[in-house]
């Protein structure tokens, strides 16, 4: 395995542009360590509750690390603390995210979107506080939605950091958000991959199931600009979903450490699985490579994706059935903790 070098050096090798309410800064541009053409991330979501899933899937996070010759950074796709978070000085930050990952197999970027849940008890602004006290952290959140490009020189991937929660918006942010999106896709070069991150899924197999206020006032954008992958969270599990008359792969990696719940749909796929774990994506800029792996490290879904769309599963393993107590499924029923 080829060593990391400092979280700090590795967060300036992207580019960086944040937008918390209009596109207006400026991004941070260091050239990217790490093979020339290659971008290596891994991705989860639901991840903060602080319990045994969370220590397991941390765990099977760094061994996987400790594999991989180079990693760009870590996408945390929202619900990053289920607990109450009083400050930027709370134990929780050193217990639930500093020590949790394992600075010597994980020491890079940990790039953030907000959750439902991080909009509890002020923990949202707590959260964007926190990534400005502490540059020096893994923990990055600069804003409520922000772009993050690598390499920053000539990139290979365009990440579109986002915040799904809708209700937590007022309408004149909530289409300014949306117009961003618009504006920064437009400006990506041909040939760069583009995947946008957040909490909420547009289309689901889990508990929460579609969402179609999502489709309606994002899908257009991302049809337009023909978007790659949608990566989320939410539902507390694993996903790759193909859906006819989209053009994006959506990969749902809701597994990081809360509490898995039973799917409600099963008619869809070509994968959909209760299990906590994490993503990977390798990206070259031929193809791109995902895998889905849980806490034994075992890859339970791998497919590969061309840069025209056309998607080739690689490894499978069988997908759960629906669950035959929907009610049950969707009210989280037997949940520890209820965490939705």
């Amino acid at each position: 395995m080829r060593i990391f070098s400092t979280c700090f050096i590795l967060f300036l090798a992207v580019g960086f542009q944040a937008c918390s309410q209009a596109p207006a800064a400026h991004p941070t541009t260091i050239p990217v360590s790490g093979p020339a053409g290659v971008v290596n991330l891994l991705a989860m979501g639901d991840w903060g509750s602080g319990g045994e899933k969370q220590k397991q899937v941390a765990e099977a996070l760094a061994k996987y690390a400790g594999t991989q010759e180079s990693l760009q950074g870590v996408l945390l796709a929202g619900d990053n603390f289920y607990m109450k978070v009083a400050g930027i000085d709370d134990p929780v930050w050193k217990n639930v995210f500093e020590n949790m990952y394992d600075i010597k197999r994980l020491n890079i970027p940990f790039f953030a979107v907000l959750g439902n849940h991080d909009y509890q008890e002020n923990k949202a602004q707590i959260e964007l506080d926190y990534s400005k006290a502490h540059p020096e952290s893994r923990w990055k959140l600069p804003a409520r939605w922000y772009r993050v490009n690598i390499p920053a020189d000539k990139p290979v991937v365009t990440l579109l950091m986002l915040d799904s929660t809708k209700d937590k918006f007022s309408a004149t942010d909530w289409a300014a958000q949306i117009q961003w999106m618009d504006t920064q896709l437009s400006t990506v070069s041909a040939g760069v991959w583009t995947v946008c991150v957040a909490h909420h899924p547009l289309f689901s197999n889990g508990s929460h199931g579609d969402n179609g206020v999502m489709q309606t006032d994002w899908g257009p954008i991302l049809q337009k600009h023909r978007v790659d992958f949608y990566v989320c969270g939410h539902d507390h599990d694993m996903q790759h979903l193909e859906i006819p008359g989209w053009t994006e792969s959506f990969v749902l990696v809701g597994g990081g450490g809360a509490g898995t719940r039973k799917m409600l749909k099963d008619a869809r796929g070509p994968f959909s699985k209760q299990s906590n774990g994490f993503g990977h994506f390798q990206f070259t800029p031929e193809k791109a490579t995902v895998r889905l792996v849980n806490v034994d490290g075992e890859t339970i879904h791998a497919f590969e994706r061309t840069k025209a769309g056309d998607v080739k599963v690689l490894s499978n393993t069988p997908s759960d059935k629906a669950s035959d107590k929907p009610l049950k499924t969707i009210q989280g029923v037997g949940d520890k903790k209820g965490d939705d």
